[in-house]
């Protein structure tokens, strides 16, 4: 298992806009928004691109961050690309905390972010449209030393 930037925006897009990978993050026909302030980390088995993490400013010293791996890749495989993720984000920024939102229709994304010891802070009803019905997203928080505290383990 590797982390490196994607520099490939062809294979970012392919694998950010595979059905199979997003789920129902992206509805059938759309593409999903890649941002141009956000960094986009990937987590490798080799040649093979196996998780997305996006990450990029959010507020003053708080970082939003994004995962996505491929469903073949998800379970303990997840848990230690996140880890791998989380050491590369201490290495790399300055921030004091951060903060990701997980739909209320991804089982995967609120189990992971639990296993990690994120802090829920709150709900967003409506946040986004999916398939043409409004989808709310719960907050999470990690702060600088929960991230610090999982390279201790």
């Amino acid at each position: 298992m590797e982390i490196k930037l994607i520099d490939n925006p062809v294979k970012l897009a392919e694998f950010l806009n595979n059905p199979e990978t997003t789920g129902n993050i992206v509805d059938s026909g759309d593409k999903y928004h890649i941002k141009p302030d956000a960094f986009y980390l990937g987590i490798y088995e080799g040649l093979v691109l196996t998780g997305v993490h996006e990450v990029r400013s959010f507020w003053h010293s708080v970082v939003e961050c994004h995962a996505i791996y491929d469903p073949g890749f998800r379970g303990e495989y997840a848990l230690n690309g996140h880890r791998l993720f989380c050491k590369w984000l201490l290495e790399n920024s300055p921030f004091l905390n951060s903060v990701t939102m997980v739909p209320d229709t991804t089982k995967y994304g609120r189990a992971i972010i639990r296993l990690l010891g994120a802090t829920r802070i709150g709900h967003l009803d409506d946040a986004y449209m999916s398939n043409g019905k409004p989808i709310g997203v719960t907050l999470y928080q990690l702060t600088r030393s929960q991230y610090e505290d999982m390279q201790k383990c």
